[in-house]
């Protein structure tokens, strides 16, 4: 069984009210200029941007069936594509923000995706993110891998153990978070070099 986009939305309910909401509200609203969102989903992402501070939004998922803006056309100001982190389409350079949340647990290859997250960000640009991640406590780290593979079953591959914080600096950037948990939040900008 695999998770629709509005079973997945009343799923993450709980975790919304009780802390993605207010890391959105916190980050999300920094996005500006030329605004990529990776792994769009839903599009719940969407009510938290500030469009007065985007001059355009490129929104990409595997899939934008369930995304919101993209099946209602609502804005001009967003562009949909269905395509992959790790391939993306968009010049080198070309992109102020990028924005992901709960995505790179699903990616393949997250250190592929997040270079080509770098390439085609501006060297004075940067990422903001929210990822769940696998946690430090080693109690509730064996809890993660003990559900681990019946989770990714019915989750279209979301993995629990990921380490995507330790992955965005292998990428090459430099990471700022403002939350340090099993929800890891921030932001990063490129490393020099």
């Amino acid at each position: 069984m695999k998770i629709g986009g509005t079973i997945y939305n009343v799923m993450m309910l709980p975790l919304e009210a009780a802390k993605l909401h207010s890391l959105r509200k916190k980050l999300v609203t920094q996005a500006r200029g030329v605004v990529l969102e990776i792994g769009a989903g839903t599009g719940i992402n969407l009510s938290y941007y500030r469009f007065n501070q985007i001059k355009k939004l490129i929104v990409t998922d595997l899939s934008l069936a369930q995304h919101k803006a993209c099946v209602k056309k609502t804005k001009e100001k967003i562009i949909c594509m269905e395509e992959s982190v790790e391939k993306l389409s968009l010049a080198d350079k070309s992109v102020d923000t990028v924005m992901f949340t709960l995505v790179f647990c699903s990616v393949d290859n997250p250190l592929k995706g997040l270079s080509e997250v770098r390439r085609v960000l501006k060297d004075n640009g940067k990422i903001i993110f929210i990822e769940h991640v696998l946690p430090k406590k080693k109690t509730t780290k064996k809890i993660f891998y003990f559900v681990n593979k019946g989770w990714m079953k019915i989750s279209r591959g979301c993995n629990l153990t990921r380490e995507t914080i330790d992955v965005i600096s292998q990428a090459g950037f430099n990471v700022t978070l403002v939350a340090d948990g099993v929800f890891s939040a921030g932001w990063a900008t490129k490393k020099e070099g």
